[in-house]
């Protein structure tokens, strides 16, 4: 995918990094100008989508208000591909998992929202375990948002794992 006017994605070291420069495929769902969405490699749902920024964001952790726009941005793409590649009715009736891993639960060190759905039909450990949102390694990325909104950080100081 092209570069967005002052992102280089030759100094960003990370495997998506890779995927953005085109030294590793991908299957891509969809792209905007700021965002670029593709399958999983390793899917834990019928639909596994990572929607990553283009700019090179290290984790949730470095979110700040100002980025606002861009985890909207990153919400709306993941919405509109559950809604082509499953159905409007999964998103209709809340069918799917929007989340980002908290460090240092998360596996690339590049902003990524996964979009798992229909989440009815994901296996018990990975629906009530690894992407269970509101979790010390999870954030719901209404939850992220939302914190945005109120002018604060993404995350919480510190959270309990229960």
């Amino acid at each position: 995918p092209p570069a967005p006017p002052g992102v280089d994605y030759g100094a960003n070291p990370t495997v998506f990094g890779e995927i953005l420069r085109g030294d590793l495929p991908s299957r891509p769902y969809a792209e905007t100008d700021d965002v670029y969405c593709f399958r999983d490699v390793k899917p834990r749902a019928p639909l596994h989508a990572l929607v990553i920024p283009k700019r090179h964001v290290p984790t949730v952790r470095q979110l700040v208000p100002s980025d606002l726009s861009l985890v909207e941005e990153m919400v709306d793409v993941a919405l509109d591909v559950v809604a082509r590649e499953v159905g409007p009715d999964a998103v209709e009736g809340n069918d799917y998992v929007l989340c980002f891993h908290v460090p240092p639960f998360n596996s690339v060190g590049h902003l990524h929202l996964h979009a798992l759905a229909p989440a009815s039909e994901m296996g018990h450990a990975f629906r009530y375990g690894k992407y269970r949102t509101g979790t010390r390694w999870c954030a719901g990325a209404e939850e992220v948002t939302e914190r945005l909104k109120g002018g604060g950080s993404a995350m919480p100081p510190r959270w309990r794992v229960f």
